[in-house]
C-alpha cells in the first residue's frame, strides 16, 4: 500500500493512538486486508481507498493495543456505511435490499402500513442531515454488525414514534385475560369484582413508577416481542446483561404492585399472595396490553 495512504490514515486517526499505530509493524498490511475484505464484502460498489480509511480512522478507539484496534473494524460493514454517506447509488441500493427491507421482520407485530413508513422516516434518519447535525449513520463505528445497530436505531425510532403519537388501551380493557384468570376462583373473583379499579389503578401506578429504561426494556421485549438477544443489541450490551436487566426491571415491577395493592386493598396476606400469583402469572399478558401506546 502506498505510504501515502498510510499516512492519511495516521492523520485521521485518534492522536493518542497514532504512536502505537506507527510502531506497530504490521499496520500497512492491516490496511490492505480492510480494503480487500471491503472490496470482497461489496465489489459492485466503487472503492475509494482513502477516503475509505480515512473514515475508519476516525472511527477508532482512542487507546488498545494496535494489533486489536486494527483488527476491531468490520471492513465489510463499515465500507457500506461509508459509500452510503458518499451516496453511492449501488450502496444505497443495497442498504435498501438488505437492511431496510428487514424492518417487517425486526418489528413483526407492528402492522404493514406502520412498517412501511418507519421504513421511511429509518431511511430519512440514517441518511439525511438534521438540525445542523450529521445524519445518523455517520455515527456508526464499524465495530459491531451493521444490521444490529440498524436495528436498534429502527427500535428507538418507533419508540420516539409512539411516545408522541399514543394509542392507550381503556383501563376497562386491560388487562383481559388477568381479569378472565382471576374470575376462575370464587375467592379471587370476589376480590376483582369489589377491587377492579382499585387493581388497575394499582397496576398503573407501579409501572408509571419504574425508571425509564426499566420501562423500555420490558416494553422491547413484552410489547414489541424482542428477543433477548434483540434487547442487548438495541442497548449495545451482550445478551447475559440484557437479560438480567429485564429479569430485575420484571422484579422491580411486582415489588412495586405488592406496594400498591397492599396500600389499595387491605386484603389478608393470603389473599394479597393468591393475587400476586396470579398476577405474576399473567404478567406477560399484561403488560403487553397496558404498555401498548
Amino acid at each position: 500500500m502506498p505510504s501515502e495512504q498510510t499516512e492519511s490514515f495516521l492523520s485521521h486517526a485518534p492522536p493518542a493512538l497514532v504512536p502505537a499505530l506507527r510502531a506497530h509493524s504490521g499496520l500497512e498490511a492491516a490496511l490492505e486486508g480492510l480494503v480487500r475484505e471491503a472490496r470482497g464484502a461489496w465489489p459492485e460498489v466503487h472503492m475509494d481507498v482513502s477516503g475509505f480509511l480515512s473514515y475508519v480512522a476516525r472511527r477508532l478507539p482512542s487507546s488498545g493495543e494496535a494489533h486489536e484496534v486494527l483488527a476491531s473494524p468490520r471492513a465489510g460493514d463499515a465500507f457500506l456505511a461509508f459509500a452510503c454517506m458518499r451516496g453511492d447509488a449501488r450502496a444505497l441500493e443495497a442498504l435498501d435490499t438488505r437492511l431496510l427491507s428487514q424492518v417487517g421482520t425486526w418489528l413483526p407485530r407492528e402492522p404493514p402500513a406502520r412498517v412501511d413508513e418507519l421504513r421511511q422516516l429509518l431511511r430519512q434518519r440514517l441518511l439525511v442531515p438534521e438540525g445542523g447535525a450529521p445524519p445518523k449513520l455517520a455515527s456508526y463505528s464499524g465495530r459491531g454488525p451493521l444490521e444490529q445497530w440498524v436495528r436498534a436505531v429502527a427500535l428507538r425510532l418507533l419508540i420516539d414514534q409512539r411516545r408522541t403519537t399514543p394509542r392507550e388501551v381503556p383501563l376497562e380493557q386491560a388487562p383481559v385475560a388477568l381479569a378472565e384468570s382471576i374470575g376462575v376462583n370464587p375467592e379471587l373473583a370476589f376480590i376483582r369484582q369489589r377491587h377492579q379499579e382499585d387493581f388497575r389503578v394499582a397496576f398503573r401506578s407501579a409501572l408509571a413508577r419504574l425508571d425509564s429504561q426499566d420501562r423500555n426494556l420490558l416494553r422491547l421485549h413484552h410489547v414489541h416481542g424482542l428477543s433477548v438477544e434483540s434487547v442487548g443489541a438495541t442497548y449495545q450490551t451482550s445478551r447475559s446483561t440484557a437479560a438480567r436487566w429485564i429479569v430485575r426491571a420484571r422484579e422491580r415491577l411486582m415489588a412495586l404492585i405488592r406496594e400498591e395493592l397492599t396500600t389499595r386493598l387491605g386484603l389478608t396476606p393470603d389473599e394479597l399472595n393468591s393475587l400476586l400469583r396470579l398476577v405474576q402469572s399473567q404478567l406477560d399478558v399484561s403488560l403487553h396490553q397496558l404498555m401498548a401506546d
